[in-house]
């Protein structure tokens, strides 16, 4: 029982291939909506959060 509830805590993360289209969708509305200053700023800060998210997940510094 124990392993499916580890596989069901696993499930909820996203993938690589999600976390790349979220960063996308996210750059595009950045863009889209905001000045020049607020898209680099935006797109910077975004940069910095899907790091630490990706490095979480597969743990490549520590």
């Amino acid at each position: 029982m124990s392993a499916s509830k580890e596989q069901h805590d696993e499930s909820n993360e996203l993938s690589t291939a999600q976390m790349i289209l979220l960063f996308c969708i996210f750059s595009f509305l950045l863009v889209w909506l905001g000045d020049t200053f607020t898209a680099v700023v935006g797109i910077i800060g975004e940069i910095i959060i899907f790091v630490f998210a990706y490095n979480e997940k597969h743990k490549l510094i520590d």
